[in-house]
């Protein structure tokens, strides 16, 4: 009898072990389930909070004329002017500069080069940021450059009474000028905007065509590998009839986005274009901006109302939502959408999410991010600052 007493006494206190680790197993669970959902609370508050005010860490004199410009340029700011160029991080250090004399300069970047056309002139420069710049001379004025992200660099030309489009290699000493495609204004158009793809490989060119009193516009893309050879580099096009084509743009290496009265085109494969996807909208559209994720358009009705449409590069909507903003600009920096007026400056994600919404006293020229989620670079009327969101 006593060695069954033992043995069921024994039984028991390992039953009762068990229960007390199950217990403390339990408990150790829950405890974690709170903090992990404190955690996740507490992260989708800091990545989802509005900030209304900012502090100043630093900040420099801006002694401009009418005549400089300021772009974001990889987190920093790329400034220029009549007589030269140059990069600066939000302190104000210069990272680079180059120096040119210029009536009417145009800047374009693509990652870490630049270049630099002085429009009516006949002068460009290249810059990657390790040198001072290559400078290279046309036979005709120029109307517009575009640069790809090896330097590669297109140029539209003006003639009497037609167009050219060469595509320069700057670092090439013995044969500089790659393609030139020649545009008779009769019969292709008047070209209104053009973009080079990041490789260098390919070009997109928006014409208007007058025809009597009828005006049509259509898009054409030119590709300069084995491809391209086989039809004197043009390898697609479309017509938008009427419909005034406002700007297009590479969004990746192999994409293009056409915006256009009615909406967005987008188009993949540039050996042989296809549509992939068409973007058309009922209401007015007020603006459009793009990034290399996404292309945001804003719609009003006549009531005024404003509807903001989010997609991604492949043309699938990822964001609707009505806003109220009143604004002159909107830019689109990776997740983030700025609607930019003279003293007011509202940040949306790309969630739907606000984060900044603040008014300046001296006014906004411009605001860029930085690498920092909570650090921008403010251009106000007088100064360049560093800034941290607050409030």
């Amino acid at each position: 009898m006593a060695d069954l007493y033992q043995i069921q006494k024994a039984r028991e206190e390992k039953e009762s072990k068990k229960k007390s680790i199950r217990k403390r197993i339990g408990l150790a669970a829950a405890i974690v389930a709170v903090v992990m959902a404190a955690l996740i609370l507490l992260f989708y508050y800091w990545n989802n909070r509005l900030y209304n005010s900012y502090e100043v860490q630093s900040e420099v004199e801006r002694s401009d004329s009418n005549n400089l410009g300021y772009l974001y340029f990889n987190q920093d700011i790329l400034k220029y002017s009549r007589s030269g160029i140059s990069a600066m991080d939000n302190k104000g250090n210069v990272l680079w500069n180059g120096g040119f004399e210029m009536k009417q300069p145009q800047v374009d970047i693509c990652g870490d080069y630049v270049v630099a056309a002085d429009v009516t002139g006949k002068q460009f420069f290249v810059y990657n940021g390790k040198d001072e710049g290559t400078s290279m001379e046309t036979t005709l004025p120029i109307v517009r450059a575009k640069v790809a992200a090896q330097g590669v660099t297109a140029v539209l030309l003006q003639d009497t009474d037609s167009n050219v489009l060469n595509i320069y290699n700057p670092y090439n000493s013995t044969t500089s000028l790659l393609v030139e495609i020649p545009t008779n204004v009769n019969e292709e158009g008047y070209p209104l905007d053009f973009d080079i793809s990041p490789d260098g490989n390919s070009v997109a060119v928006s014409y208007m065509i007058v025809k009597g009193n009828k005006i049509e516009n259509k898009v054409s893309f030119y590709n300069f590998t084995e491809v391209g050879q086989d039809s004197n580099t043009l390898v697609g096009g479309k017509t938008f009839q009427d419909s005034m084509i406002s700007s297009v743009e590479f969004i990746g290496e192999d994409e293009v986005a056409v915006l256009h009265e009615k909406g967005v085109t987008l188009f993949t494969g540039m050996k042989q274009p296809e549509i992939r996807a068409e973007l058309s909208f009922e209401e007015e559209i007020k603006s459009m901006a793009y990034s290399d994720k996404y292309i945001a358009v804003v719609t009003s009705d006549n009531e005024d109302k404003q509807t903001l449409h989010l997609y991604n590069v492949k043309g699938k909507e990822v964001l609707t939502q009505e806003i109220s903003y009143e604004y002159s600009e909107m830019k689109l920096y990776k997740e983030e959408i700025f609607f930019l007026s003279n003293h007011h400056c509202s940040i949306l994600r790309t969630n739907g999410h606000e984060k900044f919404d603040c008014d300046f006293e001296n006014g906004v020229d411009s605001i860029f991010p930085t690498g920092n989620g909570k650090i921008y670079t403010l251009l106000d009327e007088s100064k360049i600052c560093r800034i941290k969101l607050a409030g």
